[in-house]
């Protein structure tokens, strides 16, 4: 009976050692940002679906937007892992399907640290995810400090005017950068007065070019900003509005203007 017993332990205990090894093989990337995370741990072979604005997944299928996914073809897909990142996107209708959601959504280059982890741990590649966070930890001792902090707005669309708020990657980009958010309000995206833009009088203006801001007029070439003693910094969205291994180079990017700016 105790021989029985051990058997029964020994097996129960391979069965879940067997369980936590298994990792998610076929995934669907709603989240834009999260693709980066998985070209960098070498997982491009697990992806089946992404969405429109996701480039370098050759073999991957394209399954809308990451507002306005497709489904049907998700489904047909037959993923045991989804990674959303909007809430518009509901995870509980796959619920009866038995597919696994995941929410990828950091406003921190601390989440963005955490969420790797997390997600090298799904995919049984701890250690790749472990020396993904050394690297980028790494990169960020390269900052440089600064004389004095620059005021910084972050726009998001010239028309209608909407700036990042406190609640957004781009604001720790720009506190980790060394620089304060002249807009002082906790959302991520904050439709904004362009009079009260200009009333803060910032320091450095960065405005976005891509599927969000397609066409944009160059800040220096608005009439509202002739006078301003402001440094304009265009900045391509789909690199740096997405939060992920490059916000950690977009964070250095940004020191470096700041730096030679605390310099005068």
């Amino acid at each position: 009976m105790k021989f029985l017993k051990w058997i029964l332990n020994v097996l129960m205990g391979f069965i879940l050692l067997t369980n936590s090894c298994i990792a998610y093989e076929r995934v669907i990337l709603l989240s834009p940002a999260c693709a980066d995370i998985f070209a960098e741990l070498g997982l491009k072979n697990k992806v089946v679906g992404i969405t429109k604005h996701v480039k370098g997944f050759d073999n991957a299928i394209e399954v809308g937007s990451h507002l306005k996914p497709n489904l049907e073809l998700m489904l047909s897909l037959n993923p045991d892992l989804i990674i959303y990142s909007n809430d518009h996107f509901l995870p509980d209708r796959f619920d009866k399907f038995n597919i696994k959601t995941y929410r990828y959504d950091p406003k921190t280059v601390d989440e963005i640290f955490e969420q790797i982890k997390e997600i090298a741990s799904m995919m049984n590649v701890s250690e790749s995810g472990n020396s993904l966070i050394f690297k980028l930890k790494s990169k960020l001792s390269q900052l440089k400090k600064l004389n004095k902090k620059p005021k910084v707005i972050y726009e998001v669309t010239q028309t209608p005017y909407i700036v990042a708020g406190k609640n957004s990657i781009i604001n720790d980009i720009i506190k980790q950068a060394g620089g304060i958010n002249a807009i002082d309000i906790n959302k991520k995206l904050v439709k904004f007065s362009i009079e009260k833009a200009v009333s803060l009088n910032p320091d450095i203006y960065i405005y976005q070019i891509g599927p969000m801001n397609e066409a944009p007029t160059s800040p220096e070439e608005r009439p509202i900003f002739k006078n301003m003693g402001t440094i304009f910094i265009k900045v391509n969205e789909l690199d740096f509005a997405r939060a992920n291994t490059k916000t950690i180079d977009n964070i250095l990017f940004l020191n470096n203007i700041f730096y030679k700016w605390s310099l005068k």
